[in-house]
């Protein structure tokens, strides 16, 4: 061009840039020109735009449907985006059901928690949150309070930031299995993930019904079916509105002052003095209140390492950690929780077993007390075609077990919590049946530690991974024959006829 003016355009991958520079009186004079130019340019941009052209890793993220590439913050990214990462996402839930004699306990756990690792507030990042629910003060349980869903992560400033996403009506009963139903659902439609973990922090007594614990002389079993007509529900309704967690007489157990306090599935105490109930899920109705599978599930609380606990789970996590004897109050280690199971790609549950024995491995006198084993509960089927085998061979034999010879996991008089194989072993089981038993165990049981005894009331000389109830008869005590009815209802009994 003869005036001086210039058009340069660049093409750099997808992208494009065009310089367009001409003088004034250039323009004017050449208007036809410019026009014809521009319009091949115009022409030439349609065709890169439609064609085939490349796209670079770091757009590709923001593709719909591509399913490499995205940038590394997981910032600013389109619907495709947010899909692919949710594949990715792991989402840590700490269901604290704190509104009981727990509440100082798991309030410190909750600052514990804050004080590790926190992940940032980005879009499509792993989630931490806590379910929290405690009394206004010490033994205010007449004061209804109000439950939270929290989410915690790491602010711009390195501070941790609470984002309350619901406030739950107050008088809410945390320890039903309606309210755990309700908070779950809340999760799985609002954090989409790939991977979804729990703590479950409270009072708990493993496979028993609620309030046989506290009072089985009073404990009457009542079969669901029954149970469900008293709330006016039908067997045929939607698994979900089957709940029918009702109180149950609270009464509050000896304690001695002197020994640490013990985590002893969920319970609130309501009331006041003299006039306390307690709410309590059983295991089935805790079972039904899953509405997606979780990858783990941690317990810190007592009593819920029974085989009994984890078949009935089987179908609703990968993986399960639990105590098969009471849980010291200060529970695991909050402190590394997140480290182990947010902050690396794969959730390392093992990890946080481990600190757990860690720090009472340490410790001396009644202090050194625990026991803790993390299962992997799809190689439970084969455990139980072995214990089926072995409870219909040896049927007399474990009617005539003596509770003195089997390993214990309870204290006082609560005998309800023994070691799995060591009944096995009682019954008469022969050297095949028992090297077909710990073939089997040795699938299930990840893995699995003990002190040498707990709280100085018993020494712990066989340990399997699990805690099993050895049937007794009317002839032990009356209530027996009420939590054998209960018993029977159980999937582990289903499975195996242990009761029959």
């Amino acid at each position: 061009m003869t005036d001086g003016s210039k058009i340069a355009i660049k093409f750099s991958g997808s992208g494009f840039l065009v310089i367009f520079a001409a003088s004034k009186f250039g323009l004017m004079n050449n208007l036809k020109i410019y026009n014809k130019i521009l319009s091949v340019i115009f022409c030439v941009l349609v065709a890169l735009i439609a064609g085939s052209c490349t796209v670079s890793e770091w757009e590709e993220g923001f593709l719909p449907g591509e399913t490499t590439g995205s940038n590394s913050d997981g910032v600013n990214g389109n619907a495709g985006d947010r899909a692919h990462n949710e594949d990715r996402r792991k989402v840590l839930l700490l269901y604290s059901a704190g509104y009981n004699s727990l509440r100082n306990y798991l309030l410190e756990d909750i600052q514990d928690l804050k004080s590790g690792w926190l992940p940032r507030d980005y879009p499509n990042h792993d989630i931490l949150l806590v379910y929290t629910h405690t009394p206004k003060s010490n033994s205010a349980y007449g004061i209804p309070t109000t439950p939270y869903l929290i989410r915690y992560y790491e602010g711009d400033d390195g501070l941790p930031v609470a984002d309350t996403l619901v406030t739950y009506e107050a008088g809410t009963h945390s320890a039903t299995a309606e309210q755990f139903n309700n908070v779950l659902t809340f999760v799985k439609n609002n954090f989409p993930a790939g991977s979804y973990g729990m703590v479950f922090s409270s009072h708990a007594t493993g496979y028993l019904p609620s309030g046989f614990y506290n009072k089985p002389e009073n404990y009457e079993f009542i079969p669901k079916k029954s149970r469900m007509k008293q709330f006016g529900l039908s067997m045929d309704q939607d698994e979900h509105q089957g709940f029918s967690t009702a109180p149950v007489p609270y009464y509050e157990l000896e304690f001695d002052p002197s020994l640490p306090l013990t985590k002893s599935i969920g319970q609130d105490q309501v009331g006041s003095a003299g006039n306390y109930v307690s709410y309590e899920m059983e295991l089935a109705e805790f079972a039904e209140a899953f509405p997606m599978k979780f990858d783990y599930i941690l317990f810190d609380a007592c009593l819920m390492g029974g085989i009994e606990v984890a078949y009935e789970l089987r179908n609703v996590c990968d993986r399960i950690g639990f105590s098969q004897t009471e849980v010291l109050a200060e529970g695991l280690n909050y402190k590394t929780l997140t480290e182990h199971l947010l902050k690396n790609t794969v959730p390392n549950p093992q990890a946080v077993c481990e600190d757990y024995f860690s720090q009472y491995i340490k410790q001396s006198g009644v202090y050194q007390s625990a026991t803790i084993s993390l299962i992997d509960c799809r190689e439970l089927e084969p455990l139980a075609e072995v214990c089926k085998n072995i409870f219909t061979n040896h049927r007399a034999g474990l009617q005539a077990i003596r509770m003195s010879n089997v390993q214990q996991y309870y204290r006082g008089s609560y005998r309800y919590f023994y070691d799995l194989k060591s009944i096995i072993q009682e019954a008469g089981a022969t050297a095949q049946e028992m090297a077909e038993l710990k073939a089997a165990l040795d699938k299930c049981v990840i893995y699995g530690a003990f002190t040498p005894k707990f709280m100085d009331e018993f020494r712990i000389l066989t340990y399997s991974g699990f805690s099993m109830y050895l049937p007794r008869d009317l002839s032990t005590a009356f209530y027996f024959e009420e939590l054998n009815m209960y018993y029977q209802t159980l999937a582990w009994n289903k499975a195996t006829g242990l009761v029959k």
